[in-house]
């Protein structure tokens, strides 16, 4: 498959341990038969949410996880990337793949909750505002 290069160019703007992380990511998903239903669908949510995903979920709960994702969305997918909509602005499909990344974090939080990460282990959870455009909604006024 050769639609991992649609995701290429964001291991480059990753940190060396995330770009391992969402590398193998992108590898497990090329030799994965069921990424064959939609595989630019899947890379292009992969391209537009793993700036914003902690790489600490285990790499099949993760493909698990946009699997379905894209497999629940695909017809609001196809319809945006065939729009003039998405040819004019590519960050359009943000409004989409935005849900994934709740969805990854619901998930990070479940496995918590139930004892999923060991006592002691370094958890850091991090959340970024991914859009660069829209201003942070609690500007402080008094500066």
């Amino acid at each position: 498959m050769m639609h991992k290069k649609i995701f290429e160019a964001v291991l480059s703007d990753l940190d060396s341990e995330r770009a391992e992380y969402f590398s193998s990511i992108a590898d497990k998903l090329e030799a994965d038969p069921r990424a064959q239903q939609a595989p630019n669908l899947i890379f292009l949510v992969l391209k537009d949410t793993a700036p914003f995903l902690p790489n600490y979920l285990p790499s099949d709960e993760f493909i698990d996880a946009l699997l379905v994702f894209v497999s629940q969305n695909i017809r609001e997918l196809s319809g945006l990337i065939y729009s003039r909509e998405f040819i004019e602005d590519p960050g359009a499909l943000r409004k989409i793949s935005s849900k994934f990344v709740g969805r990854v974090l619901e998930v990070i939080l479940k496995n918590y909750d139930e004892g999923g990460f060991q006592e002691g282990q370094h958890i850091e959870h991090r959340v970024s505002w991914p859009y660069d455009s829209v201003d942070f909604p609690y500007v402080d006024d008094g500066d």
